[in-house]
């Protein structure tokens, strides 16, 4: 090592116990050369922005203090030791290095740790099922290797999730380094305070401490009074990180009386406000309560320092790769969503639940018909997954209908009973089992080809051998609060994989790991955006087997799901895209989206919600969810559109042009009035969730009054000349031929359809007279800001009309159908021009109200620009 390589690790070590940068330089300046220190320092100071300046992960902190975490050093035990565990256990380079990137980013936002005062909070937002354990297991490992000493990790609201983490930080931490840590809690025990606390955190010695804790009043309590019979010098020695497992459960305050607290916030609270050095940090995927905590309170638990956005994997399934989502402008990328979802009729979904909770005492639950075929799908899944050399992995299906345990309890031996008979037709080789299992197993096939996987595909004829293993080794389990027998994911004592039919409730939706998850049957209402998406234990990664995941839901709770992708996205968007200013989470407010149907959280935890504001500032919407079955409603869209160009020809005397030879009839300098005279005419569908009615006409009204968005263009988006099968329409002053916009092949929600996208991408530029080819050759970003130079203050109204034959062109595909509407459609886009400090608009969103802060001013600009940054 040179000198200035040595250098830079004393800086490193002076900036760990507190000091700044220049006083750790200033000091060392005073026994070495001035020239040579401040070579060290610039090294040191290159070194730590790079942990700053890192792509991924993004995120919203306070930047204005100097960085002093420089990654993991060579000789750093811990993460080393972790590292190599990952890459025991198969983890690719790839998922290494994010973890490695991710953890880095959330230690070097901790304050120092043998700084005099230590006082963090921090959120890092996941995925769920995305690996969150094991990054909070970095960020553990490289913080005990810089110094700090004791770890509480307050790890979800039952023993099964507890024992879980307790079990993994174990396994990952302290039993490959057992000389370096002491654990005050096991998978038998959660904590008691029968242990000297002075002797287990005394700076005497180098061991680490670490204890999970569930988030129970009882054991909240003993961990404080055991921690306030420390003597005072010893927790000011000790640097305490608190990891909050499922920080948005149970953490923020949720008390009727705003003065008041609930039991698990006071205690938490109280905790940190009685160690001298202690930063916690919270983990979660669904934060929307950790959004709306009230950053007025110094003392409660709002991520005033910093939030990390963690990103999913490359093989990662959430809710878009799943569900799909609409786009959120014309720019966003579309997410189909795999054809992974079968739908359980509503009268059968009614028949897996007690109709009150008085009767579900009596209630008998039955193996319905989607049931029977989610059921023998998995075992036939289970069985291809052996056929791919899997058999000691776990493969599991999760049954998850009501909350009620004495209706687990009540289906665990109707289930058996039903998994006997399948087995005991199999072995008789009886010839309707097997066809009706082949018919199920090349259907699959064909909604997801094996080849998604790296597989070839198979018949049933090539798993029957599994498949008599897997019938055989197949148990069925209840998990839930009450439960005595525990899933057990360790290997069976053969040395292979379990097989488990797991039929529980609440337990299996927060935090608790379901192994090669396969197959899920969910009809279990929720009402809120955490609570359903936390249900979905489905998400996460299918290392192998990707292409065998299915869920058999509602049509109700797909249509949630679709709708929550975007909600998720929006929010991802808003962290990146202020992450590259400024800010501080003090200063920004995430913005959550609302639904029609469904809370964002606990009522008692938004008690410091505020609307947001937004504004269509620079963005492009349009419509692409429309009810192609009622007639009435399409009539009412082509009489709007009509009564726009009477209008535009004969009462203002407009004559339409075509521009650089493009057939589009335009319409110029139309007048603000018209635009939203079509607007109060024209029924846009409240699917289409960016485009809400009242508020774009209240947008364009309030930018009306400040002199802008006066004057604007309608173009009427056609073609050259009429297709054979499509045709033309008679739009009153003008017949233009109609364009093809074919349908997704799934509703969304149920009764809509879902074209996926109506403009293509040069239409934003439709009405600027450049040729077209030079259109084309333009990114998406470049036409919008062609427009602000051309046309820096005229709104676009683009008018589509769509043929009800319209079919799929191109390749074949399974995603798209016919349209097969009972009327010509016409669709609707708006490209909205920028404008300096526009006026802002009420939106159906919401946010926390910051100190200081008059009111919460987003302008809705192109959010897409931050992700590609």
């Amino acid at each position: 090592m040179d000198l200035t390589e040595h250098l830079v690790e004393q800086i490193a070590d002076a900036v760990r116990g507190g000091r700044t940068p220049d006083e750790a330089a200033r000091r060392l300046a005073l026994m070495l050369p001035a020239e040579q220190v401040h070579k060290a320092l610039q090294r040191y100071r290159d070194q730590a922005r790079r942990v700053w300046t890192m792509k991924e992960p993004r995120g919203v902190y306070n930047k204005f203090f100097d960085p002093w975490y420089l990654g993991p050093a060579p000789d750093d035990k811990l993460w080393h030791s972790f590292k190599a565990s990952l890459q025991t256990r198969g983890w690719d380079a790839e998922g290494i290095q994010s973890i490695d990137a991710a953890s880095s980013r959330v230690v070097s936002l901790l304050d120092p740790p043998n700084l005099a005062k230590i006082d963090t909070r921090g959120l890092v937002v996941g995925h769920v099922q995305s690996g969150k354990t094991a990054n909070f297991t970095a960020v553990i490992a490289k913080a005990a290797d810089v110094g700090y000493r004791f770890f509480i990790v307050l790890s979800g609201l039952n023993n099964a999730l507890r024992n879980q983490t307790q079990s993994r930080l174990e396994e990952d931490l302290v039993v490959p380094n057992s000389e370096s840590w002491i654990s005050i809690t096991s998978t038998e025990m959660d904590f008691r305070e029968k242990v000297n606390v002075n002797a287990f955190l005394s700076e005497r010695h180098t061991l680490k401490v670490l204890g999970v804790v569930k988030k129970q009043a009882s054991r909240l309590r003993r961990l404080n009074a055991w921690l306030r019979s420390a003597r005072p010098e010893v927790l000011r020695a000790c640097p305490v990180l608190i990891i909050d497992d499922e920080a948005d459960q149970a953490s923020p305050n949720a008390h009727p009386d705003p003065e008041e607290r609930t039991a698990i916030n006071r205690l938490i609270v109280e905790l940190l406000k009685g160690l001298p050095k202690a930063a916690y940090v919270g983990y979660t995927a669904t934060p929307f309560a950790n959004f709306l905590i009230d950053p007025t309170e110094a003392e409660d638990l709002y991520p005033r320092d910093f939030i990390v956005d963690i990103p999913r994997g490359k093989d990662y399934f959430g809710a878009e790769q799943i569900f799909g989502r609409a786009p959120l402008d014309h720019t966003d990328e579309e997410a189909d969503g795999l054809d992974m979802i079968r739908l359980v009729p509503d009268d059968e979904a009614h028949m897996h639940k007690p109709p009150s909770r008085e009767s579900r005492f009596d209630f008998a639950p039955t193996v319905t018909e989607t049931l029977r075929e989610a059921m023998l799908y998995f075992w036939i899944a289970t069985a291809e997954r052996l056929r791919r050399g899997h058999a000691k992995r776990h493969s599991t299906m999760l049954i998850h209908t009501t909350q009620y345990s004495v209706v687990h309890t009540a289906a665990k031996s109707v289930l058996r009973a039903f998994q006997e008979e399948v087995a005991r037709l199999f072995a008789a080789s009886d010839p309707g089992l097997l066809n009706e299992m082949s018919d199920i197993w090349e259907r699959e096939q064909s909604k997801v080809p094996p080849d998604l996987a790296g597989q070839p595909r198979c018949s049933i004829d090539d798993l029957l051998k599994q498949l008599a293993d897997v019938l055989m080794r197949s148990e069925v389990k209840v998990e839930n609060g009450t439960s005595l027998e525990r899933i057990d994911y360790s290997l069976a004592p053969d040395g292979l994989g379990r097989i488990y039919v797991v039929v529980g409730g609440n337990v299996l939706s927060r935090g608790l790991t379901l192994e090669g998850l396969l197959v899920s049957y969910f009809v279990r209402s929720a009402s809120a955006y955490d609570t359903l998406l936390q249900m979905g234990r489905w998400f996460g990664y299918r290392h192998g087997y990707s292409d065998l995941p299915r869920v058999w839901m509602t049509a109700e709770l797909r249509s949630y799901f679709f709708d929550l992708a975007g909600v998720e996205r929006e929010i991802r968007l808003d962290i990146n895209r202020y992450s590259k200013g400024d800010m501080t989470p003090l200063d920004f407010g995430v913005r959550i989206r609302t639904h029609p149907a469904l809370e964002i959280t606990a009522r008692l935890k938004m008690q410091n919600a505020v609307k947001a504001k937004m504004a269509f500032n620079g963005r492009a919407v349009q419509t692409i969810v429309f009810p192609i079955n009622d007639k009435t409603w399409l009539e009412k869209n082509i009489d709007a559109t009509k009564t726009l160009l009477e209008r535009l020809s004969i009462e203002d005397g407009l004559a339409w042009k075509a521009v650089s030879e493009r057939p589009h009839p335009i319409f110029e300098g139309v007048s603000s009035s018209r635009v939203l005279e079509f607007l109060d005419s024209y029924a846009i569908d409240s699917s289409n969730g960016a485009m809400p009615t009242t508020q774009l006409k209240g947008y364009i009204r309030d930018q009306n009054l400040g002199g802008r968005l006066l004057q604007w263009n309608v173009a009427v988006v056609t073609r050259e000349k009429a297709v054979p099968g499509l045709g033309s329409i008679d739009l009153g002053v003008l017949t233009v031929p109609l364009v093809n916009r074919s349908k997704f092949v799934r509703e969304r929600p149920p009764g809509r359809t879902d074209i996926k996208a109506l403009m293509s991408e040069i239409d934003a530029a439709v009405d600027i007279p450049i040729p077209t080819e030079i259109l084309r050759s333009r990114s998406r970003e470049e036409l919008l800001e062609l427009r602000e130079q051309t046309l820096p203050d005229r709104g676009l109204l683009l008018i589509y009309p769509i043929g009800k034959d319209s079919v799929p062109v191109g390749k074949p595909s399974d995603e798209r159908k016919p349209l097969q509407a009972v009327r010509d459609v016409i669709g609707i886009a708006l490209v909205f021009p920028e404008v300096a400090a526009g006026a802002l608009t009420p939106q159906d969103y919401v946010t926390v109200k910051l100190p200081d802060a008059e009111s919460e001013k987003v302008e809705y600009d192109d959010l897409v620009e931050a992700e590609d940054a």
